[in-house]
C-alpha cells in the first residue's frame, strides 16, 4: 500500500474484443475498493477500450515493436515499470506467458489468475491465487467476474462502459442526424472478420442488407476500420440496393459511440461485436468456428445464429447453413423485443 491505499493492477493486454469482457470486473472491482488505486496492463491495439474509463487511475501501454530484439527490450522496460510502481494485488485476466511474466514481475503479494487448463502457457506458475473454473463452457465475462470475485467483488450486475469523450460523441452524431434523416432504425453491419472460421459469406452480407433495405423500416451502414474497406467493397458491389458506407473510424472511441447510436448491430464473432453490446446497442451474431456458450454477447436483446459441430461440416459449412433470410428474421425478432422493452 501507498498512503494506507491498496495498489491493483489488471492485466488483459489484447485482443479488443477480449478487454471489452473485462469491463465488467473492473466496475465490480470499484465498487468493491472504492478508495483503491486500479491501473490496468494493456497492448496499444486496445487501449482505446480503457483510456479515460471513470473507473480506472491509470494505464499502462504496452508499445509493443514488430522486430524481435527491440520487442524484448520493449517488454523488459515494461516489467520494469510494472514492479517500480509496487502493487499489493495484480490479476492475470489474460492467462498467458507475457501475461503471467507481468504478474510475476510485480512482486505483488497476491498474483490472482486462472487454474489450470483455463490459465495456459503455463501462466499460472507465477499466480499465486488460483481460479478453477466450475465450468469449461462459461462466459468469457462469467469467468472474468469469478476472477475479481476473488477479490471480493460482486458478480451482479453486469455493467460495461466504453468511455468516449463529448467532442468524439458530437462529431459522431453529427454524422448520423445528417445521413440517417428519414426516422428508420439503422442498422450497422460490420462486415470484415479476420479469421476465415468467423467469416460469413460476403453474398450472404449483400443479400441481408438488400432485405432489409427492402422491409422499408431500415437504413443499413456498413462499418469498416484501417485495411478492411475492400471487404466492404466486396459486399457493396453484391448488392441490388445501396446501403450507406460508414467514414472508417478514427479509433475505437468513434467506433463505439457509432454503433452505441444504431439501432441494431449485425455482425459475426468479432471485437466490433462485443464493442456494439457493451455500448447497449441490440445485436444479432453468426457463429461458426467458436463457441457461443463462451463468445456470445454480455448483453440482451441479442440473438446469435449457430449451427453446431455435432450437427456437421466444418466452420465454413456451418457459416454457410446460417441463410440470409433466418438472419433476417433474427434481426426483426430482436428489433421487436427491444420496441417491446
Amino acid at each position: 500500500m501507498i498512503n494506507g491505499l491498496p495498489r491493483i493492477l489488471m492485466i488483459r493486454l489484447s485482443a479488443i474484443g477480449d478487454v471489452v469482457r473485462v469491463l465488467p470486473a473492473l466496475h465490480a472491482l470499484r465498487k468493491a475498493h472504492p478508495s483503491a488505486q486500479i491501473d490496468w496492463a494493456v497492448e496499444a491495439k486496445s487501449a482505446g477500450i480503457v483510456e479515460g474509463h471513470p473507473d480506472l487511475d491509470q494505464m499502462l501501454v504496452f508499445e509493443r515493436p514488430e522486430e524481435f530484439r527491440p520487442g524484448v527490450r520493449a517488454f523488459r522496460e515494461f516489467c520494469r515499470q510494472i514492479r517500480a510502481n509496487r502493487y499489493d494485488s495484480v490479476v492475470d485476466f489474460h492467462g498467458i506467458l507475457k501475461s503471467g511474466l507481468i504478474a510475476a514481475s510485480s512482486r505483488a503479494e497476491d498474483r490472482y489468475g486462472f487454474a489450470r487448463p483455463r490459465s495456459q502457457e503455463a501462466s499460472w506458475l507465477f499466480t499465486n491465487r488460483r481460479v478453477k473454473l466450475p465450468s469449461q463452457t462459461l462466459n468469457r465475462v462469467e469467468e472474468n467476474m469469478l476472477l475479481a470475485e476473488a477479490l471480493g467483488a460482486e458478480t451482479r450486475p453486469i455493467e460495461a462502459l466504453v468511455h468516449v469523450p463529448p467532442d468524439v460523441q458530437e462529431e459522431v452524431d453529427e454524422y448520423i442526424d445528417r445521413v440517417f434523416a428519414g426516422g428508420k432504425l439503422v442498422v450497422a453491419m460490420h462486415v470484415p472478420v479476420d479469421r476465415p472460421e468467423k467469416r460469413w459469406p460476403a453474398q450472404y452480407f449483400a443479400a441481408l442488407a438488400d432485405m432489409l433495405l427492402s422491409d422499408g423500416r431500415f437504413d443499413v451502414v456498413l462499418t469498416w476500420g484501417p485495411g478492411q474497406f475492400p471487404e466492404v467493397e466486396s459486399v457493396l458491389s453484391r448488392t441490388r440496393h445501396h446501403p450507406h458506407i460508414a467514414p472508417q473510424t478514427a479509433d475505437l472511441k468513434h467506433y463505439a459511440w457509432l454503433v452505441h447510436q444504431a439501432d441494431l448491430y449485425f455482425g459475426c464473432d468479432t471485437g466490433p461485436m462485443h464493442i456494439a453490446s457493451a455500448m447497449g446497442t441490440p445485436v444479432v451474431a453468426v457463429f461458426g468456428g467458436t463457441d457461443p456458450a463462451k463468445h456470445a454477447p454480455m448483453h440482451q436483446p441479442s440473438e446469435v445464429l449457430y449451427v453446431r459441430p455435432e450437427e456437421g461440416g466444418s466452420a465454413h459449412d456451418r457459416l454457410a447453413a446460417v441463410t440470409p433470410d433466418m438472419a433476417y428474421d433474427a434481426c426483426v425478432r430482436v428489433v421487436s423485443r427491444q420496441g417491446q422493452r
